[in-house]
């Protein structure tokens, strides 16, 4: 499915809210595809896209789904894209690769909750975190080439929930995003809503505390905590649930990131903003149990959205972006969505490029 591009940003504009990232060229969107629920390969069923990362090595996708080895041993994908500036014209998955722990073995149902992925090409390993194990318990994972968990990062005590229930994760809204920084020695991991020590989940009226963890990759160990507060809920469905949080994070240069915000309303669909974090300035709280109450947050700016409609696209929950190769001199970006194995959604694949500069 090829549509005709248009620069996002012009429809950012339009709503209010955070600054506008003014310096950052706009996205032309090129186009999508969609891959139907219930597609099975080698009898292993695709979807729960809920991360996405490109191999330049290989010219492949790799793209990790968050079937908590339920349907199939948890798992990652390798994608063969045909990217162009009329869109996706291509798609085939390749390879099926089967995540495994510290053991060799690959994960017991439920035991795993993968969300995200990135490459280090450099070292030939692939980062991917986990939201949290039988015990609730967050994970963010070293595999080599073949997949098999080799180390963990060393996470602090402030995201290990206790028996008390008053610190760490919230369920379901750990470490959504994952991100290398451009010069290969750190890490970004981060939760998608507050911590429960940090406050409450985001409603109608705030944004939640978040956390973006800063990891070197060299000793594995924690070496910066930033304070990210997401956006309120944008709407409130007549009925339903309703959510909004960090689904995806991508390095844009030394001190920013790209930040995916995911919002969900019954009854009127899915609302994507994606944001322009700069770290410089940051209160660098690294190690505090609880984020100061006086900690300065990452600054943010809007760089564009989506929302049903846009584009002529029916906008799914997006949780997965990469930059994938170049496109006549522009840069080409990626955004995958999970469809959480509903027949109510699908597996889509958007595609943008973005202006050099």
């Amino acid at each position: 499915m090829v549509r005709l591009p248009l620069p996002l940003l012009l429809l950012a504009s339009l709503v209010a809210g955070p600054a506008l990232a003014s310096d950052l060229p706009a996205p032309t969107y090129r186009g999508e595809i969609v891959l139907p629920t219930g597609l099975s390969i080698a009898g292993i069923e695709f979807g729960g896209i809920s991360g996405l990362d490109y191999d330049a090595a290989s010219g492949h996708f790799f793209a990790i789904s968050d079937d908590r080895s339920e349907k199939a041993p948890a798992r990652v994908y390798e994608l063969a894209m045909t990217l162009s500036q009329t869109g996706i014209t291509g798609l085939d998955i390749t390879a099926t690769h089967t995540l495994t722990g510290l053991d060799g073995k690959p994960f017991a149902p439920k035991s795993i909750d993968p969300e995200a992925v990135r490459v280090d090409a450099a070292h030939g390993h692939i980062f991917w975190s986990s939201e949290g194990d039988a015990d609730g318990k967050p994970a963010i994972y070293i595999a080599d080439s073949s997949e098999k968990a080799v180390a963990l990062f060393e996470l602090p005590r402030a995201y290990m929930p206790n028996k008390e229930g008053t610190r760490g994760i919230q369920p379901n809204l750990a470490f959504e995003g994952l991100a290398i920084s451009p010069d290969g020695k750190f890490l970004y991991a981060s939760t998608e809503n507050a911590l429960i020590q940090d406050g409450p989940k985001a409603d109608f009226d705030h944004g939640s505390r978040s956390r973006i963890l800063k990891l070197d990759i060299g000793t594995g160990k924690p070496v910066g905590e930033y304070l990210y507060t997401t956006e309120p809920i944008p709407q409130r469905p007549a009925s339903g649930s309703a959510d909004n949080g960090i689904s995806e994070i991508l390095p844009l240069d030394e001190n920013r990131l790209l930040v995916v915000e995911r919002s969900y309303m019954a009854g009127i669909g899915n609302h994507i903003a994606i944001f322009v974090a700069d770290l410089a300035g940051a209160t660098d709280f690294n190690g505090a149990e609880t984020i100061p109450q006086d900690a300065q947050p990452v600054k943010k700016s809007l760089w564009f959205k989506l929302d049903e409609g846009d584009d002529g696209l029916d906008v799914d929950n997006i949780e997965a972006m990469s930059w994938g190769p170049d496109i006549d001199g522009e840069r080409s970006l990626v955004m995958g969505s999970d469809n959480n194995f509903s027949t109510h959604q699908f597996t889509q694949f958007v595609l943008f490029t973005v202006p050099k500069g």
